[in-house]
């Protein structure tokens, strides 16, 4: 048995071993500690093990800046736990070690199912060793890679399990400093467990000038600045993890480690639903609120924050098990009565629901002639009766000589879309929606990782014969940027040939023209393409695209229904799983939503 070091750790290892099976024994003297072997006998398969103080290591679990973790069998009390080793020259800080001892005794005191267990503290070699509770249920940033979009109800049920635990480490005075996914273990059973206090400090305790404690993806920026950590920290960072595993995007991601710190100061995290779209608004909210820059704007307990997360929980819960949340289970009086009336109720709110989206439908196409008519000049506002109104002034006075005038010929049309939507490719029942931000992906990636816009415009009172000039504007509206590419992107713009039928259950599939097997095409029996426009990798926020084609011409002028639908794709030549997000949301002094301007001979 001799000394080696195994990274920067030094262990000792074994010369020779006994088969776990034959009980034979087996030469180890030319093999590396924790690589696998077959017993010459036998043929059963090992690990080969080493040694540190009184701990039999099995296999490595984990190394990090610090030190390494350790399956390990503890001799002295006869059980298999994880044995954190320092490195030596992390011994050799007497202030460090001392830090490190005090923390883990805190910790030690902490007796709760949610944050990992400390066992005992010692050193050897001049290295510091911690021996805590083993976890081996699973870690959650390796659920995450086997599965990049974790479950909605998973990852608020785990989270609800790490903020109790955080709360008792809160309340015997320690913060964590580095929420992260891979500091989220599991037990057999599924629970989770808060790991690696590694940068955790007690409360008050700053960095020293020019340390940063945290995670890049995830810390929060009263951290970055050198503030002492907090809980409103750990609810920053908890937020940016559960942002992260539930859309598979971190909320703040550059180029540079530096660049993706420095974005949390130059905007909010973009909204979740951008990267998945079936993220319910609670919990969309939740996630935002706990990422605010300002800390006062964050959750100011944890109590506070577990009451939301509850609150987002019950109806997902309900939904899976099909039972009423507890809310509407209270008021259950008769529940026969209840239940037959229920369901009566169910099949009118259906119909109403239908009917009430149909009016609002019908109210946007409305409000966007009056818009068209009234930048056209056809309403204008009078005086009458000691108040203003909007007329019609397309029907002219009667002129001199009992002989009506002729109405001036209108020449050109601002036409907003009367409707903004998008469906993606993941083809759930929601995807096909009204949305503030429309999300455009395209490329070479998977069809879930795509999403094409339809566009519809009002064409009442546009004289198409005349029609001599069409110009699509579009607006704009950055959220995390993407990496630059060499090549130009692509937007190409289609026209349904005819008139679509639209309803609130439009899925991917299901889409008036839509090629479902395609990240960027439609069906060229029921659509045209009329443009394909280069675009910049990098759109900043508020930048206008002016997309303006004869073939767009043509086509309007050719179109034979009073309203057209346009649909925006991304073209395949390249990978733009980031995509480009277009404004639908009317803002009187940046933004405008997409519209169509139009101009007659």
């Amino acid at each position: 048995m001799g000394n080696e070091l195994a990274g920067d750790i030094l262990i000792e290892r074994f010369d020779v071993i006994a088969c776990s099976k034959c009980n034979q024994p087996i030469d180890t003297s030319q093999a590396a500690p924790f690589s696998l072997l077959n017993c010459p006998v036998c043929q059963a398969e090992m690990r080969v093990p080493a040694r540190f103080a009184n701990f039999i290591l099995l296999e490595q679990l984990g190394k990090g800046g610090m030190g390494a973790v350790y399956k390990a069998y503890d001799e002295t009390l006869g059980r298999t736990v994880a044995l954190k080793v320092m490195q030596q020259a992390i011994g050799q800080d007497p202030a460090f070690v001392a830090q490190l001892q005090q923390e883990a005794r805190a910790l030690a005191a902490i007796n709760n199912p949610h944050i990992v267990q400390i066992y005992s503290y010692g050193e050897e070699n001049g290295q510091p060793y911690i021996v805590m509770e083993l976890v081996d249920g699973g870690r959650l940033d390796h659920m995450q890679e086997k599965k990049k979009q974790l479950d909605e109800t998973f990852v608020l049920r785990m989270a609800t399990q790490i903020i109790r635990g955080l709360q008792a480490a809160n309340a015997a005075g320690m913060t964590h400093g580095d929420i992260k996914p891979a500091n989220i273990l599991f037990d057999r059973a599924g629970n989770a467990k808060v790991a690696d206090f590694g940068l955790a400090r007690f409360k008050g305790q700053k960095p020293q000038p020019g340390e940063v404690w945290g995670t890049p993806y995830y810390v929060a920026p009263e951290v970055v600045k050198g503030q002492a950590p907090n809980a409103g920290s750990d609810i920053y960072s908890l937020g940016g993890t559960l942002y992260h595993v539930l859309t598979g995007e971190p909320p703040f991601n550059c180029e540079t480690v530096t660049d993706t710190v420095l974005l949390r100061f130059k905007e909010p995290a973009p909204d979740p639903r951008v990267f998945k779209n079936n993220i319910s608004a609670r919990t969309a909210a939740i996630l935002l609120r706990m990422l605010e820059m300002d800390s006062f704007a964050r959750y100011p307990t944890y109590e506070s924050l577990l009451k939301d997360i509850n609150d987002a929980l019950e109806p997902l819960t309900a939904a899976q098990s099909g039972k009423k949340p507890e809310a509407a289970r209270r008021n259950l009086v008769v529940p026969v009565v209840l239940g037959i009336v229920g369901v009566a109720l169910i099949a009118g709110l259906t119909v109403v629901g239908k009917s009430i989206y149909k009016d609002k439908r019908k109210q946007a196409q409305e409000e966007a002639q009056r818009q068209a008519d009234i930048a056209a000049g056809r309403l204008k506002q009078v005086m009458r009766g000691g108040q203003l109104v909007w007329v019609r002034v397309d029907t002219a006075a009667p002129a001199a000589g009992g002989a009506a005038a002729p109405a001036a010929p209108i020449n050109d049309w601002t036409i907003p879309a009367s409707m903004d939507v998008s469906i993606s490719g993941d083809n759930s029942s929601g995807d096909f929606k009204v949305q503030n931000i429309l999300p455009l992906h395209g490329g070479t990636g998977d069809l879930a990782e795509a999403s094409k816009i339809y566009l519809r415009f009002p064409l009442t009172g546009v004289d198409k014969a005349r029609l001599d000039q069409a110009v699509l504007r579009l607006t704009f509206s950055k959220t995390t940027p993407v990496k630059p590419k060499t090549k130009s992107y692509t937007l190409q713009v289609w026209g349904l040939k005819t008139a679509a039928v639209w309803d609130e259950s439009i899925t991917w599939q299901t889409a008036p023209g839509n090629d479902p097997a395609s990240t960027g095409n439609l069906m060229p029996t029921q659509a045209t393409l009329l443009a394909n426009y280069p675009l910049p990798p990098n759109p900043q926020t508020g930048d206008i695209l002016t997309v303006e084609d004869r073939a767009l011409t043509k086509f309007l002028r050719e179109f034979p229904g009073d309203e057209v639908t346009l649909v925006l794709t991304a073209g395949s030549d390249g990978d733009h799983k980031k995509g480009w997000w277009i404004t639908a949301t009317e803002d009187s002094q940046r933004f405008r939503p997409p519209t169509l301007i139009l101009k007659a001979k």
